[in-house]
């Protein structure tokens, strides 16, 4: 290991990266909390991807497009929004590996979807279709102000690093965990019964969040959770 943790982001090709999802904001984040940010591109194949994970001592899965429903293992619903499969299987391997070799990852929107997901649990492919009574997740004002509070469940890993029993968040999402995996817990939740974050029991760190803590720079509970992330990578 480098002197600090070097940390895999990931991310789309062109087409998506031009859209709405900046990655300098994970990079400046996982900077000003002590470690060596390091963009991953989709990988296409298993032995690619262990190649990459060898070199980092953590992984962080971003925010982005809908997961492809034949990853879900279910027909396209309507309100399912743009999707790009080659991303799919590339976080799907890395999130899969990672999972063996106990790397600490951490997954923000998207990731927490990706990594439901590969554990074995399942999303909602579009919130105002199948949980229609759920508030309004997509917010619309700028993605540094917060949107709604989460309830933090006490005894989780999550509490741990916050120590703060509800927080304010930024919400921009339409898809959401819907069953939380095997082998993890519910650490976060939204009035409306949303589930807004999960974690695996028993790993070095592995936690998912549905909001976008790198955006909200200003916020202790964001920069609380980057720490976290980066010293379980120091270990």
């Amino acid at each position: 290991m480098l002197g600090k943790p070097v940390i895999g982001i990931t991310a789309a090709h062109c087409s998506e990266e031009l859209k709405t999802f900046p990655r300098h904001y994970y990079v400046e984040s996982i900077r000003k909390a002590g470690g060596i940010p390091f963009i991953i591109p989709p990988v296409q194949a298993q032995a690619e991807c262990s190649d990459i994970l060898s070199l980092l001592d953590g992984l962080l899965l971003t925010g982005g497009g809908d997961i492809s429903p034949i990853y879900l293992n279910e027909s396209p619903l309507r309100g399912i929004g743009g999707c790009f499969p080659e991303r799919d299987r590339s976080e799907i391997l890395l999130t899969q590996l990672s999972l063996q070799q106990n790397l600490p990852l951490l997954g923000i929107c998207r990731g927490i979807q990706v990594l439901a997901v590969v554990a074995g649990g399942r999303i909602y492919q579009d919130i105002p279709r199948q949980h229609p009574l759920a508030m309004e997740h997509s917010q619309t004002a700028p993605r540094q102000y917060a949107w709604h509070d989460v309830d933090i469940a006490e005894e989780s890993a999550l509490y741990h690093l916050l120590r703060e029993r509800k927080i304010a968040v930024n919400s921009l999402h339409h898809q959401a965990v819907s069953e939380v995996p095997p082998g993890f817990r519910q650490n976060a939740l939204a009035s409306d019964g949303i589930i807004e974050g999960i974690e695996k029991l028993g790993a070095k760190f592995c936690i998912g969040v549905q909001w976008h803590p790198e955006s909200m720079g200003n916020e202790a509970h964001g920069k609380a959770l980057f720490k976290g992330f980066i010293e379980a990578c120091e270990q």
